[in-house]
């Protein structure tokens, strides 16, 4: 692993147009699968499909025009309550509840994601791509100012960097058992790590265009990456990685809060459709 620092040729991430949310619940009917009569749930997203996240909660999903949670997996989906016309980036999850960032600024949940209302953040800082999370802790990744810190779940943030977390983009891994160890998704450079809080970064290593991050809450080591068409993972904390299939059109993936599942979350024209694998990519239903 290399151990240069500060020397990562920076392109300035395209500014992605993110979720405008639907203010009112909904249910999204389900489709039939006439090939098979497997019953298939999708849900607006609008153009593009940005995130997914697997939390306590439920399974969200976040695209160009509106964001929705599933309670069951994917089969049945509810949009998101409150937060009509808000751009959505990434997700963290803190010991105040959630976290959404996006071109408006960070917003915060307190009831699980049923409602969001926004949050104190940094200077003039209105653009967020990147968040990520563990206990208190709180990273942030904007192309506007570089990357911040928050130790009391997103009151108050302090630069730690301005040459890095420009180019940052969606969910970062931050160690439980070490809250200044990050892994970002870094739209020029690929997985990057941090152990120091953010002052200095290493290449971690996978795929040198990576869209999507996340790892098994039960085993830290075992890393998914989400490449342009391609998924890579690692059981090895980094150290050597493998490429699997993903289902063709995928955006974003996430694994079960118990490891035993991949979720994919693909673009079927303005609508989500979710697909999981329970052995590490090899099918997927």
């Amino acid at each position: 692993m290399s151990t240069m620092r500060h020397r990562f040729p920076y392109i300035p991430a395209a500014h992605f147009v993110a979720v405008a949310f639907i203010a009112l619940a909904i249910t999204t009917p389900w489709t039939a699968n006439a090939s098979s009569n497997v019953r298939r749930m999708t849900t607006f997203v609008g153009g593009d499909l940005h995130t997914l996240t697997y939390t306590k909660s439920g399974l969200f999903v976040t695209g160009h025009e509106s964001g929705s949670v599933s309670t069951d997996e994917g089969f049945k989906w509810k949009a998101i309550l409150s937060l009509k016309s808000v751009d959505i980036m990434a997700w963290a999850s803190t010991d105040a509840g959630y976290l959404a960032g996006g071109h408006n600024g960070i917003f915060k949940s307190a009831d699980g994601g049923k409602s969001f209302v926004r949050f104190n953040f940094y200077g003039k800082v209105s653009d967020v791509h990147a968040l990520g999370s563990s206990g208190k802790t709180v990273y942030m990744g904007s192309p506007q100012v570089g990357f911040l810190r928050s130790i009391d779940s997103g009151k108050s943030w302090k630069l730690v960097n301005r040459k890095f977390g420009q180019g940052f983009m969606g969910s970062m891994l931050v160690d439980p058992a070490n809250p200044l160890r990050v892994i970002a998704p870094d739209m020029s450079n690929g997985l990057v790590m941090t152990r120091d809080g953010g002052k200095s970064w290493v290449r971690f290593g996978g795929p040198t265009s990576v869209m999507s991050v996340d790892w098994n809450p039960k085993n830290h080591k075992e890393i998914l990456a989400l490449s342009m068409g391609m998924g890579a993972i690692t059981q090895n904390n980094g150290k050597t990685w493998s490429t699997f299939s993903v289902p063709m059109d995928t955006s974003a993936i996430a694994m079960s809060p118990t490891g035993a599942k991949i979720f994919a979350a693909v673009l079927i024209g303005t609508k989500a459709e979710i697909f999981s694998s329970t052995n590490l990519g090899k099918s997927w239903t």
